[in-house]
C-alpha cells in the first residue's frame, strides 16, 4: 500500500513544474499534504523542497502554503483578538548568522507592560546560539503550556509564548528531510514560514527579515493573508552596513506594511542614528540563552542605557504603533521607556515567572 501511495505521489510532476511558473494555490495544498504524509518517499519531498528553494518561493505560494499547514496547527483557544484588542505577534524569519540578543523576545514584555496582548510564535535557535524558547527557558518561563492553558497564561501575564514543534506537531513528519537539506547547505520554504504559522492568526505582527528582497515579499504575503495590521522590518547597522532582523536603533531600516504617516503616505523606511549612543553592532552579541537572559532582565531593571536598550525601545515603538496603540514613533518611544522606568516590563518578567511555578 506504501508503494502504491508512493507512486501516486504528485510531487515529482509539481517538482518538474517549479521552474516554468509559479504553483497554484491548488497545487501547493497538495504538495503540503505530500509533506506531511509518511507515506511519501523522503528522497521525493526533498527533490521538491530543493527545486522550489532553487526558483525562489512566491508571496502567493507562501501565503497558500501557511494557509495549507495552519488548520493541522493545535488550537490555542486565541483568534486575532483579545478583550477587543488585536493580539500581537513579533517573530522574525531567522537565517542572519548573527547571535544577537533575543530582541523579539524581550519585546513581549515591554508590549505587555505597554497593554499590547503579546502571543508569540517561536522555537528554539537553529541558526542562532540563543532562539525565544531558550531564552524563556532561562528566564524560567515554561514553554510548553498546553492549548488550554494558553487564554489564561494571556489573562494573567498579558503574554503567552506558543512553542513551534509544539503546536505544528505534523512537521514531526518532514524534519528528517530538512535535516538532510540543512547539511547540504540547503534552506527550505520551511525557513520562511515561521512568521506566517502563528495559530493564534493574531490581527498585528512584527515581522523581522535579514534580507532586503524578503520585506516586500511578507508584505505581499501577509496582505494575501488579510492580516489588518503589519509591519516587516529590515535594519542595517549604520557602521558596519550589517543587516539585522529587527529595527535598527543605529542606521536605516527598511519598512513594508500598513504604517502610514499622517496624510496617508504608506511609511517604507526609517533612519535614526543617535548621537548619545557610541556602541558597535558587536555589543549586542551574546554567547549563550543565559547571557541573553541576564541582559534582557538587567534592561528591565534599568541598569542599562546602552544599544541594547534603544533596539528594543526602537522595536517596541514600531510594533506599537503597526498595533495602533501609539499614534506615532515618538509617542510610542515614550510609553517603551515608561514601561521600561516605570518597572512594569521587570513585573511582567515576575509575574510570568510566578505563572510558571
Amino acid at each position: 500500500m506504501a508503494n502504491e501511495r508512493m507512486m501516486a505521489s504528485m510531487l515529482p510532476d509539481l517538482t518538474l513544474l517549479i521552474p516554468a511558473r509559479p504553483l497554484t494555490t491548488e497545487e501547493i495544498g497538495a504538495a503540503a499534504r505530500e509533506l506531511l504524509d509518511a507515506a511519501v518517499a523522503d528522497k521525493v519531498k526533498a527533490g521538491f523542497l530543493r527545486a522550489w528553494a532553487l526558483r525562489g518561493e512566491t508571496a502567493a505560494e507562501l501565503a497558500a502554503c501557511a494557509e495549507a499547514f495552519l488548520p493541522q496547527a493545535l488550537d490555542p483557544g486565541l483568534r486575532g483578538s483579545w478583550n477587543g484588542r488585536p493580539l500581537l505577534d513579533c517573530c522574525g524569519t531567522g537565517g542572519g548568522g548573527l547571535n544577537l540578543l533575543n530582541i523579539s523576545t524581550g519585546l513581549m514584555f515591554i508590549l505587555s507592560a505597554m497593554g499590547i496582548p503579546v502571543v508569540k510564535h517561536g522555537n528554539r535557535g537553529i541558526t542562532k546560539r540563543s532562539g525565544s524558547a531558550d531564552v524563556l527557558e532561562a528566564m524560567g518561563i515554561r514553554i510548553d503550556l498546553a492549548p488550554e492553558e494558553v487564554p489564561r497564561c494571556l489573562e494573567k501575564v498579558g503574554c503567552a509564548f506558543l512553542f513551534a514543534p509544539a503546536y505544528h506537531t505534523t512537521f514531526a513528519v518532514i524534519a528528517p528531510v530538512r535535516r538532510a537539506l540543512a547539511a547540504e547547505g540547503q534552506r527550505t520554504v520551511f525557513n520562511l514560514l515561521g512568521p506566517l504559522l502563528n495559530p493564534a492568526r493574531p490581527d498585528a505582527r512584527l515581522v523581522g527579515v535579514f534580507k532586503p528582497q524578503h520585506v516586500a515579499l511578507y508584505q505581499s504575503a501577509l496582505e494575501l493573508m488579510q492580516c489588518p495590521l503589519f509591519s516587516v522590518v529590515c535594519g542595517e547597522d549604520e557602521e558596519s552596513h550589517q543587516m539585522i532582523g529587527e529595527v535598527s536603533a543605529h542606521g536605516t531600516t527598511l519598512l513594508g506594511g500598513t504604517l502610514r504617516l499622517p496624510g496617508g503616505v504608506h511609511l517604507t523606511s526609517l533612519s535614526r542614528v543617535p548621537d548619545a549612543i557610541h556602541e558597535k553592532l558587536d555589543s549586542l552579541l551574546v554567547r549563550n540563552p543565559d547571557e541573553s537572559a541576564s541582559r534582557l532582565e538587567t534592561i528591565f531593571s534599568g541598569e542599562e542605557q546602552g544599544l541594547d536598550r534603544e533596539t528594543l525601545l526602537i522595536n517596541a515603538a514600531v510594533a506599537s504603533w503597526t498595533h495602533g496603540t501609539s499614534a506615532s514613533l515618538e509617542e510610542g518611544l515614550e510609553q517603551g521607556a515608561e514601561a521600561l522606568d516605570s518597572g512594569k516590563a521587570l513585573e511582567q518578567l515576575r509575574k510570568w515567572q510566578e505563572f510558571s511555578e
